[in-house]
């Protein structure tokens, strides 16, 4: 389950006047969460610790996986017209931010 709100991420995606996609919708959610979080090389706790009341992930990361969601959500065909290979650029330059470039010892 997602640390963002679905009625955040359904106004993101212009979505919240409907229900009919709501369980798509939490899967894209939850997808772009984890895909945001392994592209810092943290883990979501880590993450957790950075945000307010250590309850949610930091506004910009909350951000990112809004875009990455919405991303899933709008282009959920392996046929679209352009080869996707990346998470989206704006989400990249704020995951950028929080990346950590090395792994620590356990």
């Amino acid at each position: 389950m997602s640390h963002t709100s679905l009625t955040l991420f359904k106004q993101h995606v212009r979505a919240d006047d409907f229900a009919d996609d709501d369980a798509y919708l939490q899967q894209c959610l939850d997808a772009a969460e984890q895909q945001v979080v392994t592209a810092t090389n943290r883990t979501l706790d880590e993450l957790l610790a950075l945000g307010p009341a250590g309850q949610s992930l930091p506004a910009p990361l909350t951000q990112a996986v809004l875009l990455v969601g919405g991303s899933l959500y709008d282009h959920r065909e392996n046929d679209a017209p352009q080869q996707y290979t990346e998470i989206p650029w704006g989400a990249a330059a704020i995951i950028k931010q929080y990346r950590r470039l090395c792994v620590q010892d356990q």
